[in-house]
């Protein structure tokens, strides 16, 4: 009688080719007997990948290795679900657009618990109403939500002073993005980060390459590199690079776009915008080593197209998938 085949089975780096660039394929069956007997294989984050390997190739460790191995932690990345406030309410924004709004649901908090149980390490909180008018609406909620989480909570929109910043800090969260001041008053970005280590991020959204500021409604006539650029040793802990064209669009990110943010400067960016599906953020590995370590995700999330569970285990740090492509060489989808 034939050993019955394990289940699990991880495609070694010699058979990146032949296994279609995925690493992780389970057992589907077997067909033939004898010297023909083989297996049929399908690949755990796209099963619409399948191979039929001949046993004497499942047997070479050069090839194949029984089980799944967990792959070097280096380009690891965090997935960061979004909750946008406006008026107390989740929404989402088409390309940063205040009269193409969606609302996802009235109970921040509850949506908030519900990203947390499903594996979040980090959540992102956008105050649209403070992005646009520097006002503190949506404080009630951002106070709710710090106080009802145990992971870190990071809030962005409306930042503009230093007092702002100490206050939402003092509620409970764990870091403050500045947007607008980054690019106004940048000397009291580097004060805020040399007093608060760790905690202060600056947002970079940009237009075709240029910064916007006050909730996208202005563009300024600095480039999102050179903004980044200044930024570099004053120990601000991350750049949340955005592109305002692919945001809400679930187009896809702006790859080549976060290569030049991460190439700017050492400080870690955070990509957000335009993440549709786990294809979008598994493409997000190859510029990973380049200093990329996380991605803020919004309406894929709420709409279904990625789950959230699945795209931790596909980037996080016992990811399924290496990087598609080299960070020297041409960015693919």
């Amino acid at each position: 009688m034939n050993p019955k085949l394990p289940l699990r089975w991880t495609a070694q780096a010699s058979n990146r080719e032949r296994s279609g660039g995925y690493r992780h394929f389970q057992l589907l069956g077997e067909q033939g007997k004898g010297a023909e007997r083989a297996a049929r294989l399908e690949a755990v984050l796209d099963r619409t990948v399948r191979l039929l390997v001949p046993l004497r190739e499942l047997r070479d460790r050069s090839l194949w290795q029984p089980g799944w191995q967990s792959l070097s932690p280096t380009a690891a990345m965090q997935i960061i679900p979004a909750i946008d406030l406006l008026d107390g309410h989740c929404v989402r924004l088409h390309q940063g657009d205040y009269d193409q709004v969606t609302r996802f649901s009235d109970d921040p908090v509850a949506q908030a618990l519900a990203w947390q149980q499903q594996g979040a390490q980090r959540l992102h909180l956008v105050d649209l109403d403070g992005a646009r008018s520097g006002q503190p609406v949506n404080d009630r909620a951002v106070k709710a939500i710090t106080a009802a989480l145990s992971i870190p909570v990071q809030l962005g929109g409306g930042v503009r002073s230093a007092e702002r910043a100490e206050e939402l800090l003092a509620c409970g969260l764990d870091r403050v993005i500045l947007g607008t001041v980054a690019i106004e008053q940048p000397q009291l970005v580097r004060e805020l980060a040399g007093r608060h280590p760790g905690q202060v991020v600056v947002g970079i959204d940009a237009k075709d390459g240029l910064v916007a500021t006050r909730g996208w409604l202005e563009t300024s006539a600095v480039r999102a590199t050179d903004l980044a650029q200044q930024f570099e040793g004053s120990g601000v802990a991350a750049i949340v690079s955005t592109d305002i064209a692919t945001d809400g669009t679930l187009a896809g990110p702006n790859l080549a776009a976060l290569r030049a943010m991460a190439e700017a400067s050492s400080i870690p960016v955070i990509a957000s915008g335009g993440v549709g599906t786990l294809e979008d953020i598994l493409a997000l590995l190859s510029i990973a080593p380049l200093g990329v370590e996380g991605v803020i995700v919004g309406r894929a999330l709420y709409d279904g197209t990625v789950d959230l569970a699945e795209a931790i285990a596909a980037v996080g740090p016992e990811r399924l998938q290496d990087a598609l492509t080299s960070p020297k060489g041409p960015i693919t989808v």
